[in-house]
């Protein structure tokens, strides 16, 4: 058993491509013209992750696909001659053609796709011993580069692949001198990389749901290849466990993680059931038919996540997620006391998506900011993401009742302000209250915002009251500012500012609704109320806060009655 890159239902095509000198590295980008070599040198598209990409050989991967299905011997010639164009750009990391060339994780990629190379090589037609002399002296010199710290991403998940890759040569070729150094060293890195990346309950601390999904599943595929090899890190098995207990929390309920962070909208059907062990995971995956029911509601103290589920009265499964949690850089965004509602199929407040990974592209910036998360901002600017705003951010209050269930975080990441959220579930009344207090020895300008699913219309029938519509199913809900409101703005896909964009593909950006409730202030509270059957009885038109030893919120609903509770 190796590590192989799952088959792509077009690499026959693009490996024709590569075969008609049209190389390809990811479906992301178009060819790029080899008929006169390739030029390792190139940056076409002005992009780094391009880059990253052309450097791990990922064309390998679709020419040996293709290799497997057409039993072609063309397809190993051409690997052949891009592995050795390679090498003789490449063949010292001291001094590359390319600062993309021995990185981290374009390093850890192109051993795993030499390997699956040589894994066909040798039992083809076209073997030459010398040639694969060539292939393992080339990986043991990848091997001794993976094995040095030096080289060695400590900061996020790029350190798994390596260890991945480092793991999978020692194995692989127990020959190479020093390769049971190598597996000691790359079972040491992976475990610290776990104690310090995902918690006690499961959740992966890189601030993103979709590499949540991604680590999950390399985290198993290591865990199924040391298996298979009679090996095993049981500390890998309980972790891998624990993950699938928290995805089972997070998924929405048509299986769509939420985008927080760096995410896309990722699926788990693409989780397979045999691959599940947490029974609560299979209950989820299989929609009710295995396994175990997770509870409605659960929060994450610690991580600084929470998410509360229902079925509301129209027969629609209401789901929220909030957030505050500053735990690393990895895939940050400044979405600290933020929060998502889904009802069905409709994402009626959402998250940005990540767009792409280029940190000086403007829309990137944006996409990474306060301003593309339903958060408060201070002065118009989005806070500052850098290791000194690590552990600003937290949940420092929770409950979970019949009747209501809440969640409280704060953060202090814009300098001299305190932010305090409270987000409360009001069961029986179907609404949910946001309250922002908001405090500072100075005055400034605090925006509230709520960026808007695209598959809602928004209609604003005063600067304190907006009607939202879901063009899915058309169901309704009301979004209503309680305190005073100076200034009220509507964007949808602005450039200057740049305001109201959403993205679910890389690279790709589309128009949504955003809107922004300023107020200029020293001290001052926002008070929010989202009805999610505005026309019904239930809902409310207006609460107050009465402080004492503990917050005690009277709520003013739209029938008459009063709800009087204590947090």
């Amino acid at each position: 058993m190796i590590f192989k890159n799952k088959k792509n239902k077009r690499s026959i095509e693009y490996a024709n491509k590569i075969i008609d000198n049209k190389l390809i590295v990811h479906p992301l980008w178009e060819y790029v013209d080899i008929k006169n070599g390739i030029d390792w040198k190139q940056d076409p598209f002005n992009n780094g992750t391009w880059c990253y990409y052309l450097h791990s050989l990922g064309s390998i991967n679709y020419l040996m696909n293709a290799y497997e299905d057409e039993k072609k011997n063309i397809y190993i010639e051409k690997a052949k001659e891009i592995i050795t164009s390679w090498e003789k750009a490449n063949n010292s990391h001291s001094k590359p053609v390319s600062r993309y060339a021995w990185k981290d994780h374009s390093t850890a990629n192109r051993v795993v796709a030499i390997i699956y190379f040589w894994s066909i090589y040798i039992n083809s037609e076209l073997y030459e011993a010398k040639f694969e002399k060539e292939l393992v002296l080339l990986l043991e010199k990848h091997g001794e580069f993976l094995y040095d710290d030096k080289n060695y991403n400590f900061r996020n998940n790029h350190g798994v692949f390596q260890d991945k890759a480092l793991i999978e040569l020692s194995i692989i070729f127990p020959q190479i001198l020093n390769s049971n150094l190598w597996y000691e060293k790359a079972a040491d890195r992976l475990l610290r990389y776990v104690n310090k990346f995902v918690s006690e309950n499961g959740v992966h601390k890189e601030n993103s749901s979709a590499y949540h999904i991604l680590m999950l599943r390399l985290l198993r595929e290591i865990d199924e290849f040391l298996s298979y090899h009679e090996k095993s890190i049981p500390e890998l098995r309980r972790t891998i466990f624990k993950m699938e207990e928290h995805l089972a929390y997070i998924v929405k309920p048509n299986g769509i993680v939420p985008m927080t962070g760096d995410s896309g909208p990722d699926s788990i059907r693409f989780i397979h059931m045999n691959e599940i062990k947490n029974p609560k995971m299979r209950y989820v995956r299989s929609k009710g038919k295995k396994g175990k029911k997770p509870e409605n509601e659960v929060v994450y103290k610690d991580e600084g996540i929470a998410i509360f589920k229902d079925n509301l009265k129209a027969k629609k499964e209401l789901y929220i997620y909030f957030t505050a949690a500053f735990h690393s850089l990895a895939h940050k965004h400044a979405d600290d006391l933020s929060f998502l509602l889904t009802i069905g199929n409709t994402d009626f407040f959402v998250d940005s998506g990540k767009y792409n990974y280029q940190e000086k592209d403007e829309y990137r910036k944006y996409f990474r900011s306060t301003f593309a998360h339903n958060s408060v901002t201070v002065d118009r600017e989005t806070y500052e993401l850098s290791s000194n705003q690590l552990g600003k951010s937290k949940v420092i209050k929770y409950g979970i009742k019949d009747d209501y269930s809440f969640v409280v975080g704060v953060h202090e990441l814009y300098p001299g302000v305190k932010i305090e959220r409270t987000l409360i579930y009001l069961k029986k009344l179907s609404s949910v209250l946001i309250h922002d207090n908001l405090q500072s020895s100075k005055i400034h300008t605090y925006s509230q915002i709520f960026n808007v699913g695209r598959d809602v219309v928004v209609e604003p029938l005063t600067k304190k009251k907006v009607l939202l519509r879901s063009t899915i199913d058309e169901k309704e809900v009301e979004l209503i500012q309680v305190n005073h409101v100076t200034e009220f703005k509507n964007y949808v896909g602005e450039k200057k500012p740049i305001a109201g964009w959403q993205s679910s593909k890389f690279n790709e950006k589309y128009p949504i609704t955003q809107l922004r409730f300023s107020n200029k202030s020293d001290n001052l509270e926002y008070k929010s109320i989202i009805n999610l059957e505005p026309n019904s009885d239930n809902g409310i038109k207006n609460y107050v806060l009465k402080k004492s030893n503990k917050n005690k919120y009277t709520v003013i609903c739209k029938n008459g009655d009063n709800f009087t509770f204590s947090i």
